[in-house]
């Protein structure tokens, strides 16, 4: 996994590092990086591979790849001009396979944030996701952002950052970074808790039909999403643009999830890359997956030293109190 060095106190992100390739979703991908980057006075590199399978391609004929490489810079810096937002961006432009690359480059300049195209070189698959961002988004060990290719040309979406809770810590820690970005942008912070029907206990004997509750049962897991909605609440600082919470119950809370994503059209999702299920031998959890296959809007995966560990509300991110507000 590509480690990262960790973001100053009070900072979201330390330097985002957006790969772009030639596609029309490009000026989105880079729209995306600068937002975050100017919530964070972090630096914003962009990177663009030109693919090849031979390493040595870009040394072959130094003068043609010199004048190929001055061409991609102009290009990286003609988006740039035509991004909104004031983050000077530093053009990459390096040659050969895309995944060692971008992982290269990414150690090299530090980068704990990585800002991504879901097709970005491959047909989309498994996750829909392209090959090359299916595998940075397993094998980078900081935070990413994908941008969906429905995005491109779309208009601006309602300022409002949705936020999954699973009730675990390590969302709790996304929950965070969410209400900053939230303040940031003056954007509404909208919770989705979904309840699935398992947090209850089953009592077969008394049901011979599986999956069916007591009313006692029932009130227990009312009991239970009040309970957790309260606590999460309690973490969240309060910003001039508000917050709401919505429940979501029923046997297949992933779907919930994705459902009420595409209602409430946010403008970024954010979640954990890990949640409850905590399962080593997965890159990202089960919900991330899901979610990353299936929303229409730019999802945000929290992967920090952090999540590892719990930490109180105190500790959540703050974004420079002069930060941009456009988009």
């Amino acid at each position: 996994m590509i480690q990262t060095p960790a973001a100053r106190p009070n900072q979201l992100f330390g330097h985002v590092l957006a790969c772009l390739d030639r596609s029309p979703l490009a000026a989105t991908v880079l729209r995306e990086a600068k937002i975050l980057a100017e919530l964070s006075e972090a630096r914003l590199s962009a990177l663009r591979v030109i693919p090849s399978h031979d390493p040595r391609a870009e040394i072959a004929d130094p003068v043609d790849w010199e004048l190929r490489r001055r061409e991609e810079v102009a290009d990286l810096l003609r988006l740039s001009d035509e991004a909104e937002g004031m983050s000077e961006v530093q053009p990459i432009v390096t040659c050969g396979s895309a995944l060692e690359r971008v992982e290269e480059e990414a150690r090299r300049v530090g980068a704990d944030l990585l800002v991504i195209g879901a097709g970005i070189h491959g047909t989309p698959h498994r996750w829909g996701l392209g090959g090359t961002a299916r595998l940075l988004v397993e094998a980078f060990g900081g935070s990413v952002l994908v941008v969906p290719d429905e995005l491109a040309g779309e208009p601006s979406r309602p300022r409002r950052i949705i936020v999954p809770m699973d009730g675990s810590p390590s969302s709790e820690v996304a929950l965070r970074y969410a209400s900053a970005i939230a303040r940031g942008r003056s954007a509404e912070l909208l919770v989705l808790h979904a309840l699935p029907e398992t947090d209850a206990p089953r009592d077969e004997s008394a049901f011979p039909t599986r999956g069916s509750f007591s009313p006692k049962q029932s009130e227990n897991a009312e009991h239970s999403a009040e309970d957790r909605i309260g606590q999460l609440a309690r973490l969240m600082p309060a910003h001039r643009s508000g917050h709401r919470f919505r429940r979501l119950t029923g046997t297949e809370p992933r779907r919930m999830l994705v459902k009420a994503i595409c209602e409430e059209r946010g403008e970024l999702v954010v979640l954990s890359a890990r949640g409850s299920g905590n399962d080593p031998d997965l890159p990202i959890g089960s919900t991330a997956e899901y979610l990353l296959s299936r929303a229409l809007a730019p999802v945000l995966l929290i992967r920090q030293p952090e999540t590892r560990n719990h930490q109180p509300a105190e500790s959540v991110p703050r974004p420079p109190a002069a930060s941009w507000q456009g988009r």
